[in-house]
């Protein structure tokens, strides 16, 4: 049997392939970001239930967490900035219904 050949990539396949990558890509650092947030729950929830906790110990483990949200807050700006820049690269306007998976549809 005859491999089947295919026609190379079209360039808006290639645009459209690493957009999608992009986007995957900050998707996979909002995980990321989740599962630190999540520990920083734990984190508190095992500090709460310690019994005979010292409240400035407390204090401690609050500014940490405080840290950790600024800078977490920070980076999600950062990948809502990388995401505004496909918010329209995929297709025109025209033939999109505010849903860039349903363009010309």
């Amino acid at each position: 049997m005859d491999p089947v050949q295919s026609s190379p990539p079209r360039p808006d396949d290639r645009r459209e392939r690493a957009i999608t990558e992009l986007i995957d890509a900050v998707a996979d650092q909002q995980e990321a970001l989740a599962r630190i947030l999540e520990s920083e729950h734990r984190k508190i929830d095992r500090a709460v239930a310690i019994t005979g906790t010292d409240v400035d110990d407390l204090v401690q483990i609050d500014d940490s967490v405080a840290r950790i949200l600024a800078a977490i807050t920070r980076l999600e700006l950062a990948l809502q900035l990388k995401l505004d820049l496909f918010r329209d690269c995929l297709c025109p306007e025209a033939l999109c219904c505010g849903y860039r998976t349903t363009c010309g549809q």
